[in-house]
């Protein structure tokens, strides 16, 4: 089989140039992002192959768009040559057969449903015929192998067309090849298409890893984690801070891998970040128990390419009246601005948490300035199913207090305050006369420079 070779042609993911007849649907990042979610797909399903076939990579650009990530680091990955579809494909399979290889089959990544057998079945095909095709619903073909190089096949076919197939078929014959045709699959080609990838990706369970930060949790941990085992396919991160109590053991016992890592929260989320397994990742406080059925919730939002990130609705485990105006507020805030905060259990593709560099390294503040600049690249989510929180600062320094303070903070930070500064001010339940002089003193500073100027 090592004589075999399997091309896999994918497009760099770069949004406004790939996908661009589901752009009015998915809009520029969506496509984009749909483009690399498939061709992870692809690779990650086909390698029970790795062993036996030789496997190739064509892309359009390497490096400057970060398309190597997605490969595995077994893979070759080459630069296809300019021109149409098919002068890339007839020079793919040129080479191959330069280089001596007896068969070579060759795949777009806009075929989710390709199997390992559909690969096997189009190498032993090819024992007994010249060209195998695997023909796709909308009149193309999602495969093409070929025993011998046969250029005229792949010159003056309409690609992109609805008979592309035919004519493809056709140029063989006419040129004395014998054919062999594999079952139809769909390519995710048209608007109508995209249902097909949501639902096979939901239906295939990606994995998620749930990373907790944790510094001295111990009471509050054990529930959260037992929530957790519902789940199904995750892995459950807790990334430890130096706490001096039980958190650490008691996070073991209750089937959590446990890492170290300096204290503050973005530190501690982007190393267990690093360390993740999982396709998607959920970014959960040591306090906050999600609702039943968190994973499935997940896996169902993520699976529209629109969506880059999602988040529980906010809700607080006291049953006071003013807690429900709280979280009523909070909701309010995390559905209509897009912005929901770490206690409501964030989750986004690791894909997609990578290329965003991770949290911003701030001392505050920093989930709402990760999302921030998630919602440039595609739609942050709030569900409608409650992640609920502990509500122990509230009832420890007031609930209109707490509430007061965590509002002085944004007004604080949105005018430019250190997150140094406004963290010590946090940490220390700084009173209101305190956060209005901090802003005075801003706002006046701002208005000195101005005169200056």
């Amino acid at each position: 089989m090592k004589r075999n070779l399997l091309i896999i042609f994918s497009r760099c993911p770069v949004p406004g140039k790939v996908k661009t007849r589901l752009i009015p649907l998915l809009g520029p990042d969506g496509a984009a992002r749909l483009q690399r979610d498939m061709a992870a797909w692809l690779i990650k399903r086909l390698e029970p192959l790795l062993p036996d076939v030789n496997v190739r990579v064509y892309t359009d650009a390497c490096g400057s768009c970060g398309i190597q990530s997605i490969f595995s680091p077994d893979l070759q990955v080459r630069i296809q040559v300019p021109g149409d579809i098919g002068r890339k494909m007839s020079a793919a399979f040129s080479e191959a057969f330069d280089e001596g290889f007896e068969r070579v089959v060759l795949i777009g990544s806009d075929c989710p449903f390709i199997t390992p057998d559909n690969i096997r079945h189009s190498f032993l095909k090819l024992e007994a015929c010249d060209c195998v095709l695997g023909p796709a619903y909308d009149g193309g073909y999602y495969l093409i192998g070929l025993k011998r190089l046969c250029p005229d096949i792949f010159k003056d076919i309409s690609w992109g067309g609805d008979t592309v197939l035919e004519q493809s078929l056709m140029k063989a014959h006419a040129h004395g090849m014998s054919t062999a045709l594999l079952e139809r699959l769909h390519d995710i080609d048209r608007p109508q298409d995209v249902e097909l990838w949501k639902n096979l990706l939901r239906q295939s369970e990606p994995g998620i890893s749930v990373i907790i930060p944790a510094l001295n949790e111990g009471e509050k941990i054990v529930k959260t984690l037992r929530r957790l085992e519902s789940g199904r396919n995750i892995e459950v991160i807790v990334v430890d801070g130096g706490s001096i109590d039980k958190t650490v053991e008691l996070a073991r016992l209750n089937g959590a891998e446990v890492i170290s890592s300096a204290s503050g929260r973005a530190d501690q989320m982007n190393t267990g970040a690093s360390f993740a397994a999982g396709e998607y990742l959920l970014f959960l406080h040591a306090d906050t128990i999600l609702p039943q059925g968190f994973d499935n919730d997940m896996r169902y939002t993520l699976a529209d390419p629109r969506i880059i990130a999602g988040a529980f609705r906010p809700g607080f485990d006291s049953k006071g009246l003013s807690m429900r105006i709280i979280e009523y507020g909070a909701f309010l805030r995390s559905r209509y601005l897009s912005l929901p905060y770490g206690d409501q259990g964030l989750f986004i593709r690791k894909e997609d948490f990578r290329e965003a560099q991770g949290f911003p390294e701030l001392p505050i503040m920093e989930d709402a300035v990760f999302v921030t600049g998630l919602k440039k690249k595609g739609k942050v989510v709030t569900l409608d199913k409650k992640a609920v929180t502990s509500a122990r600062r509230f009832e420890k320094l007031g609930a209109f207090r707490t509430w007061l303070i965590n509002q002085c903070v944004i007004v604080v930070f949105l005018s430019g305050a250190k997150p140094g500064l406004i963290a010590e001010l946090y940490r220390r339940h700084a009173g209101p006369a305190e956060w209005l002089g901090l802003l005075f003193r801003i706002l006046f500073l701002k208005g000195f420079r101005i005169e200056a100027n």
